[in-house]
């Protein structure tokens, strides 16, 4: 281990340094993926409390990765860690730059993806206020995102891409509400939506709303239209016999 990640976990109490270090596993990512910056974040996370026992990943996505651990009082957490040196921060920056919410958007890398962990916590926040069935937002530090872990003893839910659900037009329906009440009660458009970003408890769960865009950006329409159409895509194979998907839209729209 380089001797600066191993500094840094010196610095934890002994107890949980001892927890951490019996799976080494977790340290050879870490050493691999993260920088001493973000070691530094889950440090300050471990001393609030947000962070106890860290466990190994449970996704590798391709700007990110997503972790299981347990909090101070033994709750199962969600540790999204985005990666600064390997993000596509030109494209984070684009959909930043649509987003009205950001006046001023960084220039470098590590700033970019800063404010795009900051940007999903915010989506998360509006989403979960306005009802819609996405993981609780905890806490959020520079590239590191904290948030309600789904599923069961530390194994995440599945998702619908690869098992599909058991009721198709009542999960369809579901999530048709979850992007109206998204869009007209959480002034948010997912902007991502499809079958890769849904878990199943069976009930749906919408996750990865990093690319979530406030309904006042110009684009946000256009996303929504994506959005409506990728799930009738989806479900058409399913067997569910999919509405008008220009109607939902309009009707989500025009309200």
């Amino acid at each position: 281990m380089p001797s600066d990640l191993e500094s840094l976990f010196k610095r934890l109490e002994r107890r949980k340094f001892e927890r951490l270090e019996k799976d080494s596993e977790v340290f050879k990512i870490m050493e691999r993926v993260f920088d001493s910056s973000t070691l530094l974040t889950l440090y300050h996370m471990i001393n609030r409390g947000v962070i106890d026992v860290f466990y190994g990943a449970v996704s590798t996505g391709k700007e990110s990765n997503v972790f299981c651990a347990l909090d101070r009082s033994g709750n199962y957490v969600a540790v999204k860690i985005y990666r600064v040196a390997t993000s596509n921060f030109k494209s984070m920056r684009k959909y930043l730059a649509g987003d009205p919410r950001f006046r001023e958007i960084p220039n470098d890398r590590r700033g970019v993806v800063y404010a795009w962990a900051s940007r999903e916590f915010k989506n998360l926040q509006r989403a979960s206020e306005a009802g819609v069935p996405v993981p609780r937002p905890i806490d959020c530090e520079n590239n590191v995102l904290a948030m309600e872990f789904m599923g069961e003893e530390g194994v995440p839910y599945p998702r619908m891409k690869d098992t599909p659900p058991h009721d198709p037009e009542r999960t369809f329906q579901l999530l048709l509400k979850a992007v109206e009440d998204m869009y007209s009660k959480g002034g948010i458009v997912h902007s991502d939506l499809s079958e890769y970003n849904v878990l199943l408890t069976p009930d749906p769960v919408i996750i990865d709303l990093s690319m979530g865009t406030d309904r006042r950006s110009q684009m946000a329409g256009e996303y929504l239209r994506r959005d409506l159409d990728n799930l009738a895509r989806y479900f058409s194979r399913m067997g569910v016999a999919v509405p008008d998907m220009h109607e939902i839209w309009k009707k989500i729209v025009m309200g």
